[in-house]
């Protein structure tokens, strides 16, 4: 990680930046401090020397040797003393020790405003000042600097004249570098004890942030129950704090969310109605149980169409409101949909549909309708049959002893069927009150499909139907009622040959293992799609024309689902019409 990126390089950029710029002030304070004091401090001396000489002059002598005399006197090192008087402003006197100071002429010297000499000329006492004068090499950038004073001078004979004293300004280039070296070795000294403090907070700011941010990490991977182990009493240590307290809360919303997405899994599997909800995309996200019963049901019958529920999503992004579709034909059940969209602020960003299977509604009405008739039907036939060969008895119609016994032949098969049709009708009420007693056994599974195969063969080699078993199921064993599966299995194949034409086929496939899943498919007529809700009900025939005369009460269906849900399975059917017909028992498989 770049160091300069990490709160340790931008806590150790940011005082290294404040320390050097403390530095610098300071230090271009303390070089103009020195250079303040340095020049004042001289400044006095230069004033009291020339005050002192000024005083001393100003006592009666006899001669001019004697002022000059007392000025060598008073003179230093590097100070250049000059008296001068009021008519001429001519120097009468000069004393000059060294040669330290370049000189400077008389003339050039009075002519500078700094001395002032006109006001100690007058009596005026003014401060010494600087003085500059160009075009020399004294200092570093060519410049003569010099420090003059001029006081005023009582002279005999009431004469007044003044006292020039001027020194050169003493170099301060020497403090100056050792100032520099000083601010120097305290930046080195600084910048290491910065580095220090730095990698110092480094273990005791870093390191928490790091476990933060492991923990943060683990948080996001939903590990919510993840905590920062570091405690502190500062901003650190209240920011692990409030981490932890926001995992806890977080952890108690994704459990609320959990339990919540689990109710709603739940109602929408246990809900009778069909629920789909579609997002922005158009896609499909959430089906329940029926739901995913009617896009099955439209995939088996349209493969090549997009299910209905899409032009009615299609409608209601075009509308913008609820569409309600009713009697909607899916292999033989009824639906009616109503899908609202679902808003996101002003924009629709998906829909939810209910489906609602009214069947069962649209089915009792037409029993309600039809039974009557059925049952009116199916008795007429016999009942007339014996009225009329009774009333032929009766009435000696039959000439031989043959005709007779054939017209009671007649009337014993028609009470024959009706006895029949009255005991399945009693059984298949006995079923659906719950009275159906099983008798379980443990069976082998391909032995006994093998046998009810064997059962219909030689009626298929007849009918030149091909009869084919498939096993495709590992499953051995199975705990049923041999008895009442193998009706079931008879009515289905029994149906399914008497409606498959020369040169088709009959195939009784198994497969899975939990639950058990048997079929039986057919190439025949099938079923018309408007008859499919009512294959399980009381008196169906498929053909009623091609049925009619024969044995069947058109109430095998009906006793078949009862025996299949009585084993706690399902039994269903998918059929086109003019391609043929499978029948789904689903047959559940206890350990």
């Amino acid at each position: 990680m770049d160091i300069f990126r990490s709160v340790v390089g931008k806590l150790w950029m940011t005082i290294i930046a404040l320390f050097a710029l403390v530095l610098t002030l300071f230090s271009l304070l303390l070089v103009q401090s020195f250079d303040t004091y340095f020049f004042r401090e001289q400044a006095k001396d230069l004033q009291m020397v020339a005050e002192n000489l000024s005083e001393s002059l100003s006592k009666p002598h006899t001669s001019q040797d004697e002022v000059l005399e007392i000025a060598k006197n008073m003179g230093e090192a590097n100070r250049t003393i000059i008296i001068a008087v009021d008519e001429k402003i001519q120097p009468i006197g000069e004393y000059k020790p060294t040669a330290s100071l370049p000189y400077i002429p008389f003339d050039q010297l009075i002519e500078k405003k700094e001395l002032a000499l006109q006001r100690a000329l007058s009596g005026e006492h003014p401060s010494a000042e600087r003085i500059i004068f160009p075009g020399d090499q004294s200092d570093r950038n060519g410049r003569l600097q010099i420090l003059a004073v001029a006081v005023p001078l009582e002279l005999e004979a009431g004469k007044r004249g003044a006292v020039i004293m001027y020194q050169p300004v003493e170099d301060f280039e020497s403090t100056v570098g050792e100032i520099r070296k000083l601010v120097f070795v305290v930046g080195v000294i600084g910048f290491i004890s910065t580095t220090v403090f730095a990698f110092f907070l480094s273990s005791r700011i870093t390191h928490p942030l790091r476990v933060m941010i492991q923990s943060a990490q683990r948080i996001a991977e939903g590990n919510f129950h993840a905590e920062i182990p570091f405690r502190s009493t500062d901003e650190i240590g209240d920011l692990a704090e409030t981490l932890n307290t926001m995992a806890g809360k977080l952890n108690s919303l994704v459990d609320a969310l959990s339990k919540e997405k689990e109710q709603l899994a739940s109602v929408l599997r246990s809900m009778v109605d069909g629920v789909i909800m579609i997002d922005a995309d158009g896609e499909i996200v959430v089906t329940n149980p029926p739901a995913e019963h009617f896009l099955r049901d439209w995939s088996y019958e349209q493969k090549d169409e997009s299910a209905p529920i899409f032009s009615i999503y299609r409608r209601v992004l075009e509308s913008g409101q609820e569409v309600y579709d009713e009697d909607i034909a899916l292999q033989g059940r009824i639906w009616s949909v109503l899908m609202v969209p679902l808003y996101d602020g002003d924009v629709i960003r998906g829909a939810v549909a209910v489906l609602r299977d009214m069947t069962r509604e649209r089915k009792l009405d037409k029993l309600r309708n039809d039974f009557v008739a059925n049952v009116s039907h199916e008795l007429r036939t016999p009942l007339s049959m014996l009225q009329g060969y009774s009333e032929a008895i009766v009435d000696d119609i039959a000439a031989s002893p043959e005709e007779h016994k054939e017209l009671a032949k007649i009337i014993y098969d028609e009470s024959v069927r009706m006895t029949k049709l009255v005991n399945e009708l009693l059984n298949l009420a006995r079923m659906e009150a719950g009275h159906l007693e099983l008798h379980l056994e443990t069976v082998t599974v391909r032995s006994y499909l093998e046998r009810i195969q064997r059962k219909f063969s030689n009626l298929a080699r007849e009918r030149e139907i091909s009869l084919q078993l498939s096993m495709e199921s590992t499953l051995e064993t199975l705990h049923l009622d041999p008895d009442r599966m193998e009706q079931v299995l008879t009515n289905l194949i029994d149906n399914a040959m008497r409606h498959t034409p020369k040169g088709g086929s009959v195939t009784l496939r198994v497969s899975g293992e939990e639950p058990l899943i048997i079929q039986v498919s057919d190439t025949g007529s099938g079923i018309p799609q408007e008859d499919l809700p009512f294959v399980f009900e009381r008196f169906y025939k498929a053909d009623k024309a091609r049925t009619r005369g024969r044995a069947g009460t058109g109430l095998g269906l009906a006793i078949a689902r009862n025996i299949v849900e009585a084993h706690g399975g399902r039994i269903n059917v998918q059929s086109k019409l003019g391609e043929g017909t499978t029948f789904t028992i689903s047959l559940p498989n206890p350990r």
